[in-house]
């Protein structure tokens, strides 16, 4: 399977990494498109793979084109002559990908007049060390065979789930910006530990280790996350004295109305789009 990437950013570069480590694709057969000249030659030398000159012909020879530009670059496709002839000189067994947030398969499929199979992948930047939660969204021309491949290789990056696309805005909401949530949860436990009187290097690693072991912790029980919570609040401790303060605060409703939030900006940004 000859692939090719138009863009070659971060979240590329997560793919092919974890594909080419994990021997799903050759490096032989995966090609990128990449306007700067700098980002190509550090991606070409690091992996392997080589380079497409042009995207004005031979890309017939790719059984899939992956989108991984930024969503106003693509938007910008149809004022670049050059770009619009990509809609030509494609096949129409070809598999179109985008992992371009806030596109949706109808737009790209306007773009792409053959009347592809097309894939909308929404996943997060923890695919940069292989942990990321990556949803899958086909078209309904999409085939087993090529679904399949696609599932093959997002799991060389994390975890998959297949949903319809009109999720993606609550996925985008949730797991595309949950990870700045969790951040921030974290900072805010670093906080308190240095206000009550610890070393800022000391509460950092206190904080970590217990965000990554209970996430762990949840990985490896059978128990629900209720029930593994409750584990840890004995009546009248310390724990449910400081979680009467979080309930107190609406802690469970500020995140989930943060969630709310970014999945109503991802809305927007998809219809502005």
């Amino acid at each position: 399977m000859k692939i090719l990437f138009i863009g070659a950013g971060n979240m590329a570069q997560a793919i092919i990494s974890r594909v080419v480590q994990k021997k799903i694709i050759n490096e032989n057969d995966i090609y990128i498109y990449e306007v700067n000249n700098e980002t190509a030659k550090n991606v070409i030398n690091q992996y392997k793979v080589k380079r497409q000159e042009s995207i004005n012909s031979n890309l017939s020879k790719y059984d899939v084109i992956i989108l991984a530009v930024k969503p106003q670059v693509f938007l910008s496709f149809n004022n670049d002559i050059e770009m619009n002839k990509l809609s030509s000189i494609i096949n129409k067994s070809q598999l179109i990908v985008s992992i371009m947030a806030g596109i949706s398969i109808e737009k790209i499929k306007k773009f792409f007049i053959n009347k592809n199979s097309i894939i909308r992948i929404m996943p997060n930047t923890p695919a940069l060390i292989g942990e990321s939660m990556s949803v899958i969204s086909p078209s309904s021309n999409v085939s087993k065979n090529q679904l399949d491949s696609i599932i093959k290789m997002f799991n060389s990056i994390g975890k998959v789930e297949i949903l319809e696309e009109k999720y993606i805005d609550a996925v985008t909401g949730l797991s595309g910006s949950g990870p700045a949530y969790v951040f921030t949860f974290i900072e805010a436990l670093i906080q308190g530990g240095i206000l009550c009187g610890l070393a800022k290097e000391v509460a950092e690693k206190l904080a970590i280790q217990t965000v990554l072991g209970s996430v762990l912790m949840i990985n490896s029980s059978n128990s629900s996350i209720e029930e593994l919570r409750h584990k840890v609040t004995s009546p009248g401790g310390t724990t449910i004295e400081g979680l009467s303060i979080l309930e107190k605060n609406s802690f469970r409703s500020i995140v989930s109305e943060a969630v709310r939030a970014a999945t109503k900006r991802s809305k927007q940004l998809s219809e502005k789009n």
